[in-house]
C-alpha cells in the first residue's frame, strides 16, 4: 500500500486522490466478493 501511495503521488495525484482512489477500489473489491450485498444495495436505492 505504501508502495502504491508513493508510486501515485510520483505520478502526479494528490494524497486526497490516492486514498479515494483506494476507498473506492477496497468498496468496489468487497461489493464483489458479496454480490447479494450489492443487490440489496441497489433494491434499497430502487425503491
Amino acid at each position: 500500500m505504501l508502495e502504491l501511495l508513493g508510486d501515485a503521488q510520483v505520478a502526479g495525484w494528490t494524497k486526497e486522490e490516492i486514498l479515494a482512489a483506494m476507498i473506492e477500489v477496497a468498496e468496489n473489491t468487497n461489493l464483489a466478493m458479496h454480490p447479494n450485498d450489492l443487490l440489496s444495495v441497489k433494491t434499497e436505492l430502487a425503491s
